[in-house]
């Protein structure tokens, strides 16, 4: 185990999270809620661009999703570091862990990418549906990060 991982997991928050009974099962509950609006924000505003829900106003639906998406993966973020101190050493030698952190770089490029685009065309159509399987696969490696 390398220093700065030993000092992360000696950080009093990442003992206070090893060792309270509700502590970490609370943060892990905001994890997967801020998880939950970042995805459920990001199915709607892609299947929107798939071609589902035409009568919705794509701008408007866009604005709220991307404002929801942002929370989401606010809460993700700030929940899932406090998550990876308590477990820093094991984590960082997770195949499955630096796959997910790679997974969500490129799929918050693409997102970037995917929002400023104007115009709905096939190149468009496949960046939508890279996020929805990029997206879910991110889910799925969080889980098996539990259990692998």
């Amino acid at each position: 185990m390398t220093t700065p991982l030993v000092a992360l997991e000696g950080f009093w928050l990442a003992q206070a999270m090893k060792y309270s009974t509700w502590l970490y099962p609370t943060v892990e509950t905001v994890h997967i809620w801020g998880v939950g609006m970042l995805f459920g924000s990001v199915v709607l505003m892609d299947l929107r661009v798939l071609g589902l829900g035409k009568a919705l106003d794509y701008s408007a639906l866009s604005r709220l999703g991307i404002a929801v998406s942002l929370l989401g993966f606010s809460l993700a973020v700030l929940t899932g570091s406090m998550l990876f101190i308590t477990h820093a050493a094991d984590l960082i030698a997770s195949r499955l862990f630096i796959l997910k952190m790679c997974l969500i770089f490129l799929l918050i490029t693409n997102a970037v990418l995917l929002r400023m685009r104007v115009v709905i065309n096939a190149a468009t159509k496949a960046q939508a549906v890279i996020s929805l399987v990029g997206w879910a696969s991110v889910i799925g490696l969080g889980r098996w990060l539990a259990y692998v």
